[in-house]
């Protein structure tokens, strides 16, 4: 299996290190490389490199984060990519503790989006006002300090000249010392697979950054929902490190007991789950992995991972649902809430 590309652009370490560090020239090349890979025609946007690749993802990490946690990272980045393919272009960028070292990760960040974009806005979409402070302003990293948490943005926009996945990951909730931390880079690898199943740029009409015409085909309407994305990652990730080596055989039914805790609040709630969004009074993931664990159950893994999200941009959100799931989206969920509704142990019997 191939090793991730690290490019170790603001961290000096003392040892050795998995892979080579990279000269400015080299970087250069690197860069220019790409460059050329992904111009094609000046003239049309679709020729702007998206998909399937044989480039490894760019590693970028704050000076106060530990080699072993790059080397963590990078290693179960490789896991996802050996289970579901390696899609990109990817950018892995790790937040460490710092203030000061976060905002050298903005600079950084600043830097290689005008090298590899010309097209670039500096003023919006590079760190503006003061976000660490006052909360005037933004940077693609200053939550991460006191947040925690780790996400994928996809940058696919018809307003840019370089389009990338930015798969961020910190230094807490979870920490690089907690096993949650391998499963969350294989929930946000998911995602990375997701949206490169679709090459259709997002185009912004309305000024929200909740809308947009990529999420018509991720779950049939522009609003942006957890639904089967979030369900969805959510699933494969515990899915695939319940096979690990080492990992207890009962892991992933004890996973989706814990899960189960939240259909109660939802059958109560009274709302499909295509209208469940991220800040909902119970937490909306787990039942969305049980849906989806309902969808894997009554027609394979291989029919939800591979299938379904490889023809959503040809045939459109709802046509590939029936087309895979064999009844519409909505049809699925009312079947869904009525075998839910069951004894935790009734519906532990789906989960290998």
């Amino acid at each position: 299996m191939k090793k991730t590309l690290i490019l170790l652009l603001l961290v000096s370490f003392c040892g050795g290190t998995a892979e080579p560090l990279f000269t400015s020239v080299e970087q250069k090349q690197i860069l220019e490389e790409e460059s050329k890979l992904v111009k094609g025609s000046e003239d049309s946007v679709n020729s702007i490199f998206w998909g399937v690749t044989d480039a490894q993802p760019e590693v970028y990490a704050a000076s106060d984060v530990a080699q072993e946690t790059i080397e963590l990272t990078t290693e179960w980045v490789d896991k996802a990519i050996e289970l579901w393919g390696n899609y990109g272009p990817l950018e892995i960028w790790i937040v460490g503790e710092g203030k000061d070292e976060v905002i050298a990760l903005d600079e950084k960040w600043c830097e290689v989006r005008t090298q590899k974009d010309p097209t670039w806005n500096k003023k919006w979409d590079c760190a503006n006002g003061d976000p660490y402070d006052s909360g005037d302003g933004w940077s693609p990293f200053y939550r991460y300090v006191n947040e925690g948490g780790a996400a994928v943005s996809s940058y696919i926009r018809d307003y840019i000249g370089y389009y990338f996945n930015a798969l961020v990951v910190s230094s807490k909730y979870p920490g690089p010392e907690e096993e949650d931390y391998k499963k969350v880079i294989l929930h946000e690898y998911f995602h990375v697979y997701q949206h490169a199943n679709l090459s259709v740029p997002a185009t912004d009409t309305d000024g929200d950054w909740r809308t947009s015409n990529r999420n018509i085909y991720f779950n049939g309407d522009e609003v942006q929902v957890p639904f089967l994305m979030e369900g969805g990652a959510e699933y494969m990730a515990q899915y695939w490190y319940s096979k690990e080596p080492g990992i207890d055989p009962g892991y992933l039914k004890q996973e989706m007991e814990y899960k189960a805790q939240t259909i109660d609040a939802y059958l109560n709630e009274g709302r499909s789950l295509r209208e469940l969004g991220y800040n909902e009074s119970f937490q909306s993931y787990d039942v969305l992995t049980w849906f989806v664990a309902y969808l894997i159950h009554s027609t394979g893994e291989e029919t939800f991972r591979v299938n379904f999200w490889t023809q959503i941009e040809d045939l459109g959100f709802e046509e590939a649902f029936k087309s895979n799931f064999g009844k519409s989206a909505d049809e699925m969920i009312d079947e869904f809430d009525v075998w839910v509704s069951q004894p935790v142990e009734v519906l532990l019997e789906i989960i290998p």
